[in-house]
């Protein structure tokens, strides 16, 4: 199994499915955070099936999921330091009640989806 593979099991097993049924099981509805972790790590596996598409999806879907997260954690971590607000700079409809596009802008969640997507965005840049 391949590093980028590896990355979306970990990511789709581990954030989505055991994050979400965790969220889930206190609060008996899932958040819009597990729905990225869960949709995103699971499309991550399906494009990089080299018999359904042969990988020519891989390289673009990294690099797109990858900027998301990325910019998002670091947004997020900003936003922690006070440096920037979020809330003021970003639309309402896509920044709202500590989140951007439905990723929270708190917490360790900002460190989880900085670290995912500079993984992505690294998979996405080293490959052919």
């Amino acid at each position: 199994m391949s590093h980028r593979n590896t990355h979306y099991w970990l990511w789709f097993l581990l954030f989505g499915l055991i994050g979400g049924l965790l969220y889930y099981n206190a609060n008996n509805k899932l958040d819009s955070e597990s729905i990225w972790l869960l949709a995103s790590g699971l499309l991550g596996l399906v494009v990089g099936m080299k018999w359904l598409n042969e990988g020519k999806w891989t390289r673009p879907y990294d690099i797109i999921i990858g900027i998301v997260f990325t910019l998002v954690g670091i947004l997020g971590i900003l936003q922690g330091f006070r440096v920037v607000n979020v809330g003021k700079i970003a639309p309402a409809s896509i920044a709202s009640h500590g989140t951007l596009l439905g990723l929270s802008l708190t917490g360790l969640a900002v460190l989880i989806n900085t670290v995912l997507g500079l993984t992505s965005l690294n998979h996405g840049l080293k490959s052919k």
